[in-house]
């Protein structure tokens, strides 16, 4: 591939994306059909999907799910529409009892027509009692990986290489896409 446009309305998402993949990465925002699904790579196949019917060329998207292990699969891929009814400290004070475990993830997909590709950044971690830190966005503030004592948005960017999901996802990615 010579180039891909990821769909994102994010530009720290683009930023961090052009930070790993050394390939040309053009940006578009699309509003995109989000559908209802546990499964967050359905999501990001009907994502990546729509998005190359709309610009007919490569085309990469993301999504990502944050699992609060107390609460089964949620909020999962609806980790979104948590934070904006509840915040990040709704979501902390919500959550009640010993197990503050969760698992965050990020997952990639890269679609050309044909060929449809996943790249998939995992870390566990835990929850903590309240937002912290002013790095990244969405649910940075309050999700603790596992080893540090700091959540996402206390993190510098150099702390975040060592432990941050979308670096895991995008590696996997630029060594697929190095060799097409």
């Amino acid at each position: 591939m010579n180039s891909l446009t990821f769909i994102t309305g994010n530009m720290y998402k683009v930023t961090w994306t052009q930070r790993y993949i050394h390939l040309p990465i053009k940006h578009k925002k699309l509003d995109l059909t989000e559908i209802q699904s546990l499964d967050p790579k359905e999501v990001v196949e009907h994502k990546v999907k729509e998005a190359y019917k709309i610009i007919k060329q490569p085309v990469l998207v993301e999504d990502t799910s944050v699992v609060f292990n107390a609460w089964g699969k949620l909020p999962g891929p609806f980790i979104k529409f948590f934070l904006e009814e509840l915040g990040n400290e709704g979501m902390s004070k919500m959550l009640t009892g010993p197990d503050r475990s969760a698992v965050a993830r990020v997952i990639y997909g890269v679609y050309n027509g044909k060929e449809l590709y996943f790249f998939e950044g995992a870390i566990e971690g835990t929850i903590s009692k309240k937002p912290m830190g002013t790095n990244g966005f969405g649910w940075n503030p309050i999700f603790i990986p596992n080893g540090w004592k700091k959540t996402y948005a206390e993190m510098t960017n150099e702390e975040m290489d060592k432990v941050g999901i979308r670096r895991i996802a995008l590696e996997k990615m630029k060594k697929k896409l190095q060799t097409k």
